[in-house]
């Protein structure tokens, strides 16, 4: 079929402007970019961006904030790593007045005030980078900060994670998992706080095959037996694990309690030090849920700090 110079102008402008809606011309919607907000004003300290790893020729980046005086000495370091279903989210602590934002604001300062140093990291998201490369990514971000910990003035043996749903299933991996080497490896990080994290993904995997069948799942694949026993934090449970402190709402629907209560059994029958601390009133991200949450923010934040300050 022969188009006119006018139909072919008219078609190409329908096909453009299909794409720069997001349409793909197969009538697939490509992925929404998110909106990369402002850094939050209340964080204190100098920050620096650091570039840990480059994948494809792109660079892959952490966000170290240091006390404003901070000096020669090595200090403390606790690493954050974000959670959104590894799918969605940035290293950037935005203005957003979320629970969320608000206790880790509060845990930023307080860490800085103390002379401590923070981090955030981002890490490679799935359906591009599926499971496990967020984790190598993750793994590879704190290890970076050990391995240079003397050019960032850091102190390499006082260094803790933390992380809040898949990123509080990232921590949980990183503690459980990241080791030094030699002949008698010892987990890199002191200790672990785990912000309601999956961390047993059998429940996931069967909510996925009831509604999906045999479809692969856009961040771990198909999902066999043995892949999800490999994708549990649970699976890597062990005597000479960090301590853990795990925070739990107890209305969360997204990450059920038991999620929580099944690490916090197993990391107990192995003997390693774990505290939980159960939230009511609080549904996933800490959102009050029929009343206000107990505890409040003010004292989880002080109970995640005194958490650290016994570690580190």
């Amino acid at each position: 079929m022969r188009f006119s110079r006018f139909s072919r102008i008219l078609l190409w402008a329908v096909l453009g402007g299909m794409l720069l809606s997001g349409v793909a011309v197969s009538g697939t919607r490509r992925p929404t970019p998110v909106r990369v907000r402002r850094w939050n004003t209340r964080l204190l300290g100098q920050r620096q961006r650091i570039v840990y790893e480059r994948v494809d020729h792109q660079p892959v980046t952490l966000y170290l904030f240091r006390p404003d005086h901070a000096g020669s000495k090595k200090r403390p370091v606790v690493v954050y790593i974000h959670g959104g279903a590894l799918r969605y989210g940035t290293a950037r602590i935005s203005n957003r007045n979320t629970p969320h934002n608000r206790l880790l604001v509060m845990v930023e300062r307080k860490l800085i005030q103390e002379g401590d140093d923070f981090v955030t990291i981002n890490y490679r998201l799935a359906p591009l980078y599926p499971w496990p490369e967020p984790l190598h990514d993750a793994r590879r971000a704190v290890r970076y900060l050990s391995d240079h910990a003397t050019h960032l003035r850091i102190d390499n043996e006082k260094m803790a994670v933390m992380g809040d749903s898949a990123g509080g299933q990232l921590s949980a991996f990183v503690g459980l998992t990241l080791e030094t080497e030699g002949p008698y490896p010892q987990p890199i990080v002191e200790g672990v706080v785990d912000l309601f994290g999956p961390t047993d993904r059998h429940a996931f995997a069967l909510q996925w095959r009831r509604r999906h069948g045999l479809e692969p799942n856009p961040v771990f694949g198909v999902m066999t037996w043995e892949r999800v026993k490999n994708e549990s934090a649970v699976s890597y449970v062990h005597r000479g694990a960090p301590p853990f402190l795990i925070i739990q709402g107890t209305r969360d629907r997204i990450v059920p309690p038991r999620q929580s209560q099944l690490l916090r059994d197993k990391l107990a029958q192995a003997g390693v030090p774990v505290e939980e601390v159960l939230v009511k009133h609080a549904g996933h991200e800490l959102v009050d849920r029929g009343g206000p949450i107990n505890p409040p923010l003010t004292v989880l934040a002080d109970q995640i700090n005194d958490f650290f300050l016994q570690i580190l």
